[in-house]
């Protein structure tokens, strides 16, 4: 009856989980320890929970059971299921309490073999489902500052990606249009077992070796040669296995360059995806003449080099931000990555020259067709000089022109001035002449322009006064309306930080660049503070934030509340200043809190 639904349905009813044996924890069960003889209220099961705990049902680690709290609540319910018997049997002669035991004993039979396990598979299904909802908002919430993510302009990139026994893989993106220059492959010796290098920075690494003098020194040369013969600018190593080598083979690199290090640094780039992309037939119409082996260190040079360009390319349960993201139906994630990228395109724009296939058909106005033949024009040609001459590519005809100019920005990879500064601003062409009659009427040459379009951000603010006072006064004639929505429109494009240029570089803080070797895990102590640590991704029950030791610290939500940040959660890519609360070097675990400094 329903009575027994909503008791079994009620927030009073029960969750409990339990290991499912020694051999299960044996074979991974460590990750599930804390939710062993887990028992809660289901009001009180997070959403997280739940899709953790439904996971390791899957993997045959965890049982689980629901059942109401009190079970005499069902009892009282079987007992009112069967009212008529029971005053018919209680009248005076009456002989028919062998039928009342009958339905009783039915009721109870009812509950235990068929009610109570429905009731409790819906309720998993109800719970599950919510919990894969909230996921997907999550997964969501974290798209947009990971596309947004500022780019590294104006230099070539050397891309790392660290290995074990078949070496780091190398490879050198220019800085134009991100085309690969060279790559190759190093074979420093692997670091000792036990030595804390793996990716985790907890565990053993899987090497056995002791550091080969000459090998290590062969790839320090390896790495610096590529960098100086290439005017190599930053180094991105990715962060997966034996990341903590690579970083540390890079700044013996850095250290070793004809600059002695000068300006180069290297930043440390989340690899998720990277490995599945190179395997990929994108990859393999992308990057044909590049060995299937170095494609991935040309992904995660591109991610440093332009985010947006190239996380457009991996599947979304591999971006690794939200949570549980390999769990939730890939159709949603799907077209909540397509929505985000169509978001983003619309609020930066896209850089021509640099932009990859997969970006460019995201722009009103392209297809598939039309961007593969940009880029190959871009390829082959070298890179475009003005937005004019998008009209030598071949499918890009008077319409489609119109459409997508305003979308596209031309640079110099170079820094070289524009023959038409304002290709590098969201001005439309067909606003191109009321524009230079507004500068000209404000008294900002061409040399400012110029510097507005290799910087962005908008022009000083006394220019802006001026350009606005002109916008405001009654335009000659009566007042004619530019194609851009009218001269204030067209004025806050040259003037606004957020829409001149790309407002990436506004919007985040930029790459952070290091030269020092990395540190480990087992150098935390409890206090230590991290002054630039980066959040690398955001769940309702915290973040998880890079402070440079190989594993992720875990700022609890918690922490957020009790520093009155409740209201300012810091977003994926935020530079935060947190402090060490508690290390774990068994479990590759860190507790962190936020420093009162970022608080102020």
């Amino acid at each position: 009856g329903s009575d027994v639904s909503t008791a079994a349905a009620s927030p009073e009813g029960g969750v409990s989980f339990a290991t499912a044996g020694e051999a299960a924890a044996a074979s991974g069960g460590e990750n599930f320890r804390d939710y062993a003889d887990f028992e809660r209220p289901l009001s009180a099961v997070s959403s997280h929970a739940w899709l953790a705990m439904h996971r390791g049902v899957e993997l045959k680690l965890l049982r689980l059971s629901v059942a109401p709290r009190d079970e005499t609540s069902v009892a009282a319910a079987v007992a009112r299921a069967c009212p008529p018997l029971r005053s018919y049997s209680a009248r005076p002669g009456g002989g028919h309490r062998l039928c009342l035991a009958l339905a009783e004993g039915a009721a109870a039979e009812a509950w235990s073999r068929l009610l109570k396990p429905s009731l409790a598979r819906e309720v998993q299904r109800r719970a599950l489902e919510a919990a894969r909802c909230e996921a997907i908002e999550c997964f969501a919430a974290n798209l947009s500052p990971l596309l947004l993510a500022p780019p590294l302009r104006g230099t070539a990139v050397l891309g790392v990606d660290p290995g074990f026994a078949h070496g780091h893989k190398l490879a050198v993106v220019s800085a134009g249009t991100a085309s690969v220059t060279a790559h190759a492959t190093v074979k420093p010796p692997l670091p000792p077992r036990g030595s804390g290098s793996s990716g985790g920075g907890a565990g053993g690494s899987r090497g056995s070796g002791v550091h080969d003098g000459a090998a290590w020194d062969e790839a320090v040369r390896v790495i610096a040669e590529l960098c100086d013969s290439h005017g190599v600018g930053a180094v991105a190593v990715g962060d997966g296995q034996n990341s903590r080598e690579a970083q540390r083979l890079v700044a013996a690199a850095i250290a070793a360059t004809r600059r002695g290090g000068g300006r180069l640094r290297y930043a440390v780039v989340r690899e998720n995806g990277a490995s599945i992309y190179s395997a990929s037939d994108l990859a393999a119409a992308e990057l044909g003449d590049v060995p299937l082996q170095h494609r991935a260190a040309v992904s995660i040079a591109r991610r440093l080099a332009d985010p947006l360009s190239e996380f457009v390319k991996i599947e979304p349960a591999a971006l690794g931000v939200g949570m549980y993201q390999r769990d939730l139906p890939a159709k949603e994630l799907g077209a909540r990555l397509d929505a985000a990228v169509e978001d983003a395109v619309a609020a930066v724009g896209v850089e021509v020259n640099g932009a990859s296939p997969s970006l460019l058909q995201r722009v009103a106005g392209l297809n598939r067709k039309i961007a593969s033949a940009l880029r190959a024009h871009i390829d082959t040609a070298g890179e475009l000089s003005s937005r004019e001459s998008l009209r030598q590519v071949p499918g890009i005809g008077p319409k489609t022109y119109v459409n997508i100019a305003g979308f596209l920005r031309i640079t110099a990879s170079d820094g070289a001035p524009l023959a038409e500064p304002l290709d590098a601003s969201r001005v439309h062409p067909e606003a191109y002449a009321e524009a230079r009659a507004l500068l000209a009427a404000a008294g900002i040459g061409s040399g400012a322009l110029g510097q507005l379009a290799r910087r962005g951000g908008g022009f000083a603010e006394g220019d802006c006064a001026r350009l606005r006072a002109l916008a405001a006064a009654p335009a000659p004639g009566g007042g004619a309306a530019s194609p851009g929505g009218g001269r204030a429109a067209l004025v806050e494009l040259l003037c606004d930080p957020l829409l001149c240029g790309d407002p990436r570089e506004q919007l985040a803080p930029p790459p952070q660049l290091v030269a020092s070797a990395p540190r480990s895990l087992a150098d935390v102590r409890a206090g230590d503070v991290f002054e630039h640590a980066v959040v690398k991704n955001a769940a309702p029950f915290g973040l998880f934030v890079d402070v440079g030791v190989g594993s992720d610290g875990l700022l609890h939500a918690s922490e957020l509340k009790k520093r009155g940040s409740g209201r300012h959660v810091p977003t994926v890519g935020a530079s935060i200043c947190v402090t060490a609360k508690a290390v774990d070097i068994n479990r590759g675990r860190l507790s962190l809190a936020l420093h009162p400094v970022w608080c102020l």
